[in-house]
């Protein structure tokens, strides 16, 4: 039972006539819509107490059964969230009443919502004024007329935005979205506070611009990913409801001029149009702005170079990159300015986040709380390297940007820590070398500064003789070793995830590898023939991946199984054996454990097989529901296809790996692979092996 079906059984215990829906939904302060919606759900509720929900046309509804039948679902509902609003909680719910209205709401109002008395209301409203002047608002209070919000029509939407997107998670929010578009028999409920803020995006307004947005996305060339599509589509709503106000959007002259050289300024004229029937009130161009914005945001996160006036040209991104470099240098000490991949990873990230900058849109940022949390000094760190940046472009990083900065400078300061501490020479394994392993690399970099990847390899190949001959201190695997006890090097089992348990068995045995201090003997370099040999080799499989890459469109209800089938048909090209060979070698990995990449909605599905004759990176892309025995309660959307020959070399399976390893640190690069466009992947792919094969030359030829 969620607590909006409590509610509405509290208030038809409350008496033995008739209530309507409206009545109902006016006490309950939710639409007739979420009241009619919830009907279902308490039906099924009343069932175990023997009671039934008569209804009559005209007189609306109400509870049928024995006065100790209803004495027990008085008693049960009873016992249900009896505890107070937390301070978070009420403030949550104090920024959802206020942000909508036009008109001041009275403390008074407030404090019976909340069940507190006027003064904890006013000492939230101290709380919350802060947040408000930080989004270009004022908070203003009117004794004996109450409180309301004064500010730009602009800067109250995004307030709205930003504030439903940092209190609900998008788990939540695509709830809302699919509760709207197609009505679930069942769910989580949300949290109390959500719930209120759940309810400034009218359901049935996201209902009627489905369709609209889906018709739009035709005519764009690509199609918007579901974290696109449900961003674009709350912002729609709330845009409808707030032009029903008569509060609307003014943009300046100059600016909108430039959105309109946009193609995706046809599109959103379009769309324009489409509302302005649809929902009977008129879209000005300031409007057509503001959904242009947001078609623009959703392809600059990851093409922010094809995007007609852009903030900065590349040449000026690696300017501001620097000077971010510079200051940090400058603060810490340490010398970061000549490390390449830190300019890189700036430039890269820079160019989408200034232009959603620019745009006044916001910027997710998932591990924010975390940084804050565990790294202030990082945070402090970027903040001020910024501080040049801002003041040139006349911007504001917001916190969201700013734990962006810092976790690449991060990386970079963790660089130079490595150099000043022992490190521990650590192969990587899985069962195929090149999948689930590369996934697992990326996370012990991200937790371990002493850790040095000196490979990443098939578990078969872990024979003594190799672990001799590569000088390693540590394994770490994702699946158990054949006759690891016999291993000269500690080996551990962990998820490609790596998990918290995982964290400390980690910990453990670096510990004890610390405790025994064991020297090791200067290492030989690597003989420049040798480094032209791994080079070429790199080369080779570089353009394998960028000619061999192929995409699949499912978008339909199907197994792993006869997604592995797919996959095997495509890649064999009417070769039935190869084709049923490839199919058994995927299923044979995945037998093996989940390779679910979670909160990503894709799977790794890859293999090693003689039935492969090239080394080949793919997509398959599955419909809304994908049946996944391994993950049931993870979405899964698109399959990444990784397959490699039996034979190809430990640079041809490095490379290919490197795409998982980097999977979830490339910002954009999971949206841009679910969006699907194949022009696209094929320029991101390209871009991410050039920058591959740069860092890999440099670092065989300083060796």
């Amino acid at each position: 039972m969620n607590q909006r079906t409590a509610d509405i059984l509290q208030e038809l215990l409350r008496t033995a006539d008739f209530q309507t829906i409206g009545s109902l939904a006016e006490r309950l302060e939710v639409s007739g819509k979420t009241v009619s919606r919830e009907i279902a759900t308490v039906e099924a509720v009343l069932v175990p107490y023997g009671l039934t929900l008569q209804k009559k046309k005209g007189q609306g509804i109400r509870l049928v059964g024995s006065t100790a039948q209803k004495e027990q679902l008085r008693e049960e509902l009873a016992g249900k969230e009896t505890k107070a609003f937390t301070p978070e909680e009420r403030r949550s719910i104090i920024v959802s009443r206020l942000l909508p209205e036009s008109e001041p709401v009275k403390l008074f109002a407030l404090a019976q919502t909340l069940h507190v008395t006027d003064g904890t209301i006013s000492n939230d409203l101290d709380k919350l004024e802060g947040w408000f002047r930080r989004h270009g608002l004022a908070l203003v209070r009117r004794p004996g007329l109450g409180v309301y919000v004064e500010g730009g029509e602009q800067a109250i939407r995004q307030a709205i935005v930003e504030y439903i997107y940092d209190h609900i998670e998008e788990g939540e929010l695509l709830e809302l979205v699919h509760e709207s578009l197609v009505p679930r028999e069942s769910g989580k409920a949300a949290d109390r506070a959500s719930r209120y803020l759940l309810d400034l995006v009218d359901k049935e307004i996201i209902y009627r611009l489905e369709h609209l947005i889906r018709q739009a996305e035709q005519r764009l060339e690509h199609q918007l990913s579901e974290q696109a599509f449900i961003g674009l589509i709350v912002h729609l709503a709330l845009a409808v409801q707030r032009i029903r106000k008569q509060e609307r959007i003014e943009m300046s002259p100059e600016y909108l001029v430039s959105l309109k050289e946009t193609k995706e300024f046809a599109v959103a004229s379009r769309i324009g149009a489409d509302i302005a029937k649809e929902f009977d009130i008129p879209v000005t161009d300031g409007e057509l702005g503001y959904i242009t914005m947001h078609l623009l945001g959703a392809r600059s996160r990851y093409r922010y170079q094809a995007v007609p006036g852009a903030v900065v040209d590349n040449f000026h991104l690696v300017r501001i990159a620097k000077s971010i470099m510079k200051a940090a240098e400058r603060q810490t000490g340490y010398p970061i300015c000549r490390n390449s991949e830190l300019l890189s990873g700036l430039v890269n990230h820079l160019g989408p986040s200034l232009r959603r900058l620019q745009m006044k849109m916001e910027i997710r940022n998932p591990l924010l709380s975390d940084m804050q949390t565990r790294f202030p000094e990082l945070m402090e760190l970027a903040r001020t390297a910024v501080q040049d940046t801002e003041q040139e472009l006349g911007l504001h990083f917001p916190d969201s940007e700013i734990a962006y900065i810092a976790m690449h400078l991060s990386a970079a300061l963790s660089d130079c820590l490595m150099k000043q501490q022992r490190t521990y020479r650590t192969i990587v394994s899985c069962p195929t070398g090149m999948g689930t392993s590369r996934l697992l690399a990326s996370r012990l970099r991200e937790h371990y500064e002493n850790l040095r990847i000196i490979d990443t390899v098939s578990t078969l190949e872990l024979t003594p003789s190799f672990l001799d001959a590569q000088d390693a201190d540590l394994v770490v695997s994702t699946v158990p070793v054949p006759d690891a006890k016999k291993a000269s090097v500690p080996v551990i089992v962990v998820s490609a995830l790596l998990d918290a348990g995982d964290i400390r068995h980690i910990d453990d045995e670096l510990t004890r590898l610390s405790e025994q201090a064991v020297e090791r003997a200067a290492r030989p370099k690597v003989d420049f023939p040798a480094a032209l040999r791994s080079l070429d080799a790199y080369a080779q499989a570089i353009l394998s991946l960028l000619d061999g890459f192929f995409s699949i469109e499912k978008r339909e209800t199907m197994t792993v199984e006869e997604v592995a089938s797919a996959i095997g048909k495509t890649v064999a090209a009417g070769d039935s054996e190869r084709a049923k060979g490839i199919t058994h070698a995927l299923l044979a990995r995945e037998e093996l454990g989940s390779t679910a990449i979670t909160g990503s909605g894709m799977i790794l599905l890859h293999c090693r097989s003689p039935h492969v004759k090239k080394l080949q990176f793919g997509l398959v892309h599955l419909g809304p529901v994908f049946s996944y025995e391994n993950q049931p309660e993870e979405t899964i959307k698109t399959a990444l296809v990784m397959l490699a020959p039996m034979d190809c070399s430990r640079q041809a399976l490095e490379t290919i790996g490197h795409i998982s390893s980097i999977l979830l640190e490339r910002w954009g690069l999971i949206e841009v692979l679910h969006e699907g466009n194949p022009s696209y992947i094929h320029e991101e792919l390209t871009r991410i092996f050039r920058e591959f094969y740069q860092k890999r030359s440099r670092e065989l030829m300083e060796e």
